[in-house]
């Protein structure tokens, strides 16, 4: 499978006619898992607020003022309770590029939110916070105003100071230092309590029974990280994706540093996405911050079930998208080639079969790869990009039982047998020892000198032979004198 079939470019780059998928609705976590978002301005300690409470390094934190600019969201348990905790970037009024949009959506969590945690400095105040608190106010009743860089206790004096905000619930803490954590975990998990007994009648909890199908359910999402080089378009698609404007889309290069996330359906099937900053070639990142940025994106292939390697059609692929699906094959993730920006190209016939010819020649080491051209801009190729993905995520995770895998081995080794240069080489057995990724054991009667080839020849086969033509597929040798029982 190459490109799928049925679709016209668009002539014009908000074409009518281009297929989009119906809009499905936008649930970003579970609806009874109370929304918890960390708002402030600028350089308060949100970002480090936001990893200590969760017990990770999941926000990028530095010294820099603005380097959170997308909401990053986690779940995790404040007070025995579960919550879906929102990082979300400084407010400021300045006049720097991208601070409208992150304000708007600072704001914006602010409202959707069940609770709001709103950072101040003891140490410092500015007219900037005094402003904020008083756009804050009209969510008093949800807000917990935390006082941060209680580092000592000394300072636990400062925090008296912030009652004169007014506000009923004030907390000192020092994220940094982890002073008073627990306390503000207590604090929002009581909270939100009183805000569940006001709102409606205690309701019972999930029974045991009940956690299983949960744990299939979850199970069941096909995870997708959106990697590429900047400017690929990859915040366009995940925005297209998930009928948000969750990704802040600019034309400036390194705009997303967090990984961003989202979940919508398609056809019945839960998608998760995991919008990345673009990845440059290590020679080239010089700012810390882009540094950790990287870092993140390319973790996020471990944590997915596939890749959508966006590439700008335009340009074709280059040296930095190879050393990016070379990860993902090594990880034995699912990998689909996207051509973004489409609707730029001028329609001619065969365009898309060049496009993919190109790629074909220039990376044979992806050539299972499917290649889908799309316009995040007017949503042409959309519906068939996620019908790949979930041809991708189902082969990613189809079995085959050892019994007809050997019956298989059986007529490779007829059709092509093993080279003897003078040694007697078996292959006397081949299993599929994991899913997802795809991964098979050959057990042989002698490991050293085994023709290194004859592998390549077998993953071909078994990639043709029993299902696995759209993912990477890897066979491990291993010395056995005896048929494993």
């Amino acid at each position: 499978m190459t490109i799928p079939p049925g679709e016209r470019v668009p002539r014009t780059p908000r074409d009518p006619a281009a297929r989009v998928p119906r809009a499905a609705p936008h649930a970003p976590h579970d609806a009874a898992v109370p929304r918890v978002a960390i708002l402030g301005r600028p350089n308060v300690g949100k970002s480090t607020l936001f990893n200590a409470l969760l017990g990770r390094r999941r926000a990028i934190t530095h010294a820099t003022p603005g380097v959170t600019r997308d909401p990053v969201e986690a779940e995790c348990s404040m007070g025995g309770s579960r919550v879906l905790l929102i990082d979300t970037g400084g407010y400021s009024t300045g006049g720097v590029a991208l601070d409208g949009e992150v304000r708007l959506r600072s704001l914006r969590m602010a409202r959707e939110s069940d609770l709001v945690l709103l950072v101040i400095d003891a140490t410092e105040s500015s007219p900037l916070d005094d402003e904020f608190i008083r756009i804050m106010r009209p969510f008093s009743s949800k807000l917990l105003l935390v006082v941060n860089k209680v580092d000592t206790p000394d300072r636990e004096t400062l925090v008296w100071n912030a009652h004169v905000h007014g506000f009923a619930n004030v907390i000192g803490v020092s994220a940094a230092h982890a002073r008073s954590l627990e306390r503000l975990k207590e604090t929002v998990a009581s909270m939100l309590r009183g805000q569940a007994a006001r709102a409606a009648p205690p309701v019972p909890g999930p029974t045991v029974a009940a956690r299983p199908a949960r744990k299939a359910a979850e199970d069941a999402i096909v995870r997708i990280a959106i990697v590429g080089k900047p400017n690929t378009g990859k915040s366009s698609l995940a925005n297209r994706l998930t009928g948000t404007d969750g990704s802040i889309v600019s034309p400036i290069p390194g705009t997303t540093r967090d990984v961003v996330e989202g979940i919508f359906q398609h056809d019945g099937k839960t998608f998760r996405i995991l919008d990345t900053a673009g990845i440059r070639r290590k020679s080239r990142v010089k700012d810390p911050i882009e540094y950790y940025s990287v870092n993140r994106a390319i973790e996020s292939i471990s944590h997915a079930d596939l890749v959508f390697l966006t590439i700008d059609a335009r340009e074709g692929i280059v040296d930095q998208d190879k050393k990016i699906a070379a990860q993902a094959v090594k990880e034995g993730r699912g990998i689909v080639i996207v051509l973004g920006k489409w609707d730029l190209l001028k329609d001619t016939p065969g365009l898309r079969e060049e496009a993919s010819e190109n790629i074909r020649f220039q990376f044979p080491v992806i050539g299972f790869a499917p290649i889908v051209p799309v316009s995040a801009l007017t949503g042409y190729g959309v519906h068939s990009l996620l019908d790949t993905a979930q041809e991708v995520w189902k082969q990613l995770h189809l079995r085959v039982g050892t019994g007809k895998l050997n019956q298989a081995l059986e007529s490779w080794l007829e059709h092509y047998r093993l080279p003897v240069r003078g040694k007697n080489y078996k292959i006397r057995f081949v299993t599929q020892v994991s899913a997802n990724p795809v991964r098979f054991v050959a057990f042989v009667n002698r490991l050293a000198g085994f023709p290194k080839g004859y592998g390549q020849y077998l993953e071909n086969c078994i990639r043709r032979d029993l299902g696995f033509t759209l993912v990477p597929v890897s066979i491990e040798f291993t010395q056995s004198k005896k048929i494993p029982r």
